[in-house]
């Protein structure tokens, strides 16, 4: 299957997976129509992001194994659907969402601008997250169809615009946004409420080295939230917030900050070009990298080269 790519052009054709369903022993896309934006050829760790925009369309009774959020941009839609109680409908508007946990679903109709991003959570991926904060059992999420969250519409609009732009913040960036929002609905609207959540305590100095040696082998390339949390023996949510504790920093804003350290160097001490500085930090995109070099220090990559040459 052919969709539209999300290489930021809005031109390339790349295959993608979807975001399916089960429905009567036959698998196939949750939503009839192709998405014009996928998070699949950025490989983001334990979820899958789709932008949508169609006409409205009817699902029918199904199952799946994922957890699914979706939300609503702009414009409105009536959104009809089954219950324990018969049918019901309301019309949701921007901001609206509906959550549904990995088990069966009845079918619901959409009549409108459906204009949505479909954000789906590997259950596996969510155990992962909570392993060790939920006594006794795993986390299940409630099915909802139509409510509002400002958090979750916060970060599922970061996510989005980060999507949206062609993931200039690197795949770390993404993952701890993923994360978080995976966090919120088991903390928030799980049938079994995880409550303790540690907030506390630091990363102890040994592991904490063994991230840190690690960023520093791989400021070349991209880097996984799994793979630092690995590095620490931890869960990713659990290590996001113990690494800040411990640093004061996000892991994404502390590999921020060895990237320009490591490019600053390299401008006062080489005759390399700013492209070829910008690679060697992590950063394809020389433009990408000028604007965040000079956000980070005050001054563009040239500039500092020559106030420090």
């Amino acid at each position: 299957m052919k969709v539209v790519g999300s290489t930021g052009d809005g031109v390339e054709n790349v295959p993608i997976r979807r975001i399916n369903i089960d429905g009567g022993g036959r698998n196939f896309p949750l939503v009839p129509h192709l998405p014009i934006l996928s998070s699949a050829s950025y490989e983001w760790d334990g979820f899958l992001l789709e932008r949508h925009l169609s006409n409205g369309f009817e699902v029918p009774k199904h199952s799946h194994s994922s957890i699914l959020l979706s939300m609503q941009l702009n414009a409105s839609l009536r959104l009809g659907w089954k219950s324990e109680q018969g049918g019901q409908s309301a019309v949701v508007d921007a901001g609206s969402l509906t959550l549904h946990g990995a088990a069966g679903c009845n079918g619901s109709t959409w009549e409108g601008a459906y204009n949505r991003v479909l954000f789906e959570l590997d259950h596996k991926h969510l155990e992962h997250l909570t392993e060790g904060r939920v006594a006794g059992a795993s986390v299940e999420i409630a099915e909802r169809w139509s409510f509002k969250d400002s958090r979750l519409e916060h970060l599922l609009k970061t996510l989005y615009a980060e999507l949206r732009d062609a993931a200039p913040a690197g795949r770390l960036f993404g993952e701890q946004v993923g994360n978080a929002v995976a966090m919120l609905l088991a903390k928030q609207y799980s049938v079994i409420r995880p409550d303790v959540y540690g907030s506390g305590g630091k990363i102890p100095s040994s592991r904490l080295k063994k991230v840190f040696d690690y960023v520093e082998t791989c400021l070349h390339q991209e880097i996984h939230l799994s793979e630092l949390a690995s590095t620490a023996a931890m869960s990713p949510y659990y290590f996001a917030r113990l690494f800040k504790n411990s640093t004061g920093v996000s892991p994404h804003q502390y590999v921020i900050q060895r990237r320009i350290d490591r490019a600053k160097g390299m401008l006062r001490h080489s005759k390399m070009s700013i492209f070829e500085i910008g690679i060697r930090v992590g950063y394809a995109d020389a433009k990408h990298f000028r604007t965040l070099f000079r956000r980070e220090v005050g001054l563009s990559p040239n500039d500092y080269r020559v106030a420090r040459g």
